[in-house]
């Protein structure tokens, strides 16, 4: 009996020792986030959009990826999936991906510019938002515009970063394969313009060949692109983001429509979302608004400019009809404004509570629970109540298999 015990107790150390190992437990968590891409998130709602069955459509071949080259880099990750399965749901993990790529763009970010609790707050915020999940369960390119952000996030990686070879190759060579997301022309002039004196000091440490390797690779990557302008010079509208034709009698409105989609409602589109219900719940417009007032005397900040000049351009582009359009690229930039108004709120409530640590942690449990109450929120909303909306089964009846 005795020995039988040992024989146990060793056997469960063992076991012990197994499963809290850092490789089995990184299995575990890659076991479930493809399970609950596969299982759960690609399968919500029923059926496909036309919008997704056209998008793979043109993602089919790479002669069709050639013929219109605009989000290349989406259609070949598109085109690269459904070949190992001709469905739908393949095309829907290709917009998943690019949302985790989104979703760790904004973590780093953010860790730079605030304290890592706001950083994580803000990420898992933004990953829960049912718009954002939607948008990035929609197997169709509308979450490309998120590459703007994600290559934010690169610029900061190099400006901050110590590497003379690798990291600015890859930059310059990103930029290559960003040209090819709608509306970049906009993004890259606000940079270009917030910048436009400091541009030598993103490179002053960076060796000559990485510069030239890296600006190589960005032109050849670009060439397929103006190809395409000059085979199809319709694909130049899209590209810029212009509508094929507009009423100017809706300008103001269609204008008014972007702030007004994360406050108080959105323009219909049962794509992506239940009714008109705003992007924001209570906490996070709350959040938002503060966080604009916390922004107020950080003007002079480079972030602070570029976020006005994408916030214009996203406005120019709602006032041309392109309203969802720009409603979906001001999304991370309108969280980074949330992390500075969580952040705010932190840097107030501590030094209201200075030495008193049981006050000061009472308010980051306080926006932990607002946040877990947001993000409870908006999962029901994607994963319960949008997929059993009338407007919502009316266009999503297409078979999610592939012909």
């Amino acid at each position: 009996m005795k020995n039988l015990f040992s024989k146990f107790k060793a056997f469960s150390l063992w076991l012990k020792d197994i499963i809290f190992r850092r490789e089995t437990i990184t299995l575990i968590l890659i076991t479930a986030f493809f399970v609950f891409i596969f299982g759960v998130f690609s399968k919500v709602p029923e059926g496909a959009a036309e919008v997704e069955v056209a998008s793979a459509e043109a993602a089919s071949s790479l002669t069709k990826i050639l013929e219109n080259p605009v989000n290349a880099p989406y259609k070949i990750l598109t085109f690269i999936l459904t070949s190992i399965s001709e469905s739908v749901r393949m095309a829907r993990v290709a917009s998943f991906m690019y949302l985790l790529a989104t979703s760790y763009a904004l973590f780093y970010v953010l860790n730079h510019w605030h304290k890592t609790q706001t950083a994580i707050l803000v990420s898992a915020a933004f990953a829960t938002n049912s718009i954002v999940l939607a948008i990035g369960r929609l197997g169709a390119p509308l979450i490309s515009v998120f590459s703007w952000y994600v290559f934010a996030g690169l610029l900061l990686w190099q400006l901050h970063t110590r590497s003379n070879k690798i990291i600015p190759f890859v930059t310059l060579a990103m930029l290559g394969a960003l040209l090819y997301t709608p509306g970049v022309l906009w993004f890259c002039l606000v940079v270009g313009i917030v910048y436009w004196n400091r541009i030598r000091r993103l490179f002053k440490h960076v060796k000559l060949a990485a510069i030239l390797y890296g600006a190589f690779v960005g032109l050849v990557l670009v060439i397929p692109l103006i190809l395409g302008f000059i085979r199809n010079p319709e694909t130049i509208n899209t590209w810029l983001l212009l509508p094929q034709e507009f009423v100017w009698d809706d300008i103001w409105r269609s204008a008014l429509a972007v702030p007004s989609a994360f406050l108080y409602r959105m323009p219909e589109a049962p794509l992506i979302n239940v009714g008109r219900l705003p992007v924001f719940d209570v906490a996070s417009g709350v959040l938002f608004l503060v966080g604009l007032n916390a922004y107020r005397a950080k003007f002079r900040l480079d972030r602070t400019r570029i976020m006005i000049g994408i916030a214009l351009v996203g406005i120019l582009i709602g006032a041309l009809g392109q309203t969802i359009i720009a409603v979906v690229l001001l999304l991370p930039f309108a969280y980074s404004i949330i992390a500075a108004g969580i952040e705010f709120l932190l840097d107030e409530w501590q030094r209201v509570f200075p030495k008193n640590p049981f006050a000061r942690s009472f308010g980051t449990v306080l926006l932990t629970v607002a946040v877990a109450f947001s993000a409870y929120y908006h999962l029901t909303r994607f994963l319960v109540v949008w997929p059993q909306t009338p407007e919502t089964k009316a266009v999503y009846t297409e078979p999610r298999r592939l012909d």
